[in-house]
């Protein structure tokens, strides 16, 4: 007697069925189209706000930042062919600044939160 097995229904099966599909494929083309590709940046090093505004303007990338998270913050800049997010990680080395994606595309550099002094009880 041969075993009775289910297959599990792959989602591109699922999405076929119920014709999406097509929706589901334009949607994975669209999702971020300026981190999927390689661009151009030249990017010089030094203070981090003028930076990140270069790399705005050379990336067409949204970026959200408070001015006092990146005051007294520095980059090495960057020249050469890269994918935007890479670009901007680079950018970001050694600044302790996190990068959070939203589904639109655009993006937040998050500061770390200060540290707080240990509670004593006594």
């Amino acid at each position: 007697m041969i075993p009775n097995w289910r297959q599990t229904p792959t989602l591109f099966a699922l999405l076929k069925r119920t014709r999406l599909a097509p929706a589901a494929a334009a949607g994975l083309l669209l999702a971020g189209p300026a981190f999927a590709h390689v661009m151009e940046f030249d990017v010089k090093g030094g203070e981090l706000r003028p930076a990140l505004d270069a790399y705005i303007a050379q990336s067409g990338v949204q970026l959200i930042y408070k001015v006092e998270d990146i005051k007294d913050l520095s980059t090495r800049g960057f020249k050469g062919k890269i994918a935007a997010d890479a670009a901007l990680d680079r950018l970001l080395e050694g600044t302790r600044l996190r990068v959070r994606r939203g589904q639109d595309g655009a993006m937040v550099l998050i500061a770390p939160s200060p540290a707080r002094a240990p509670v004593r009880i006594e």
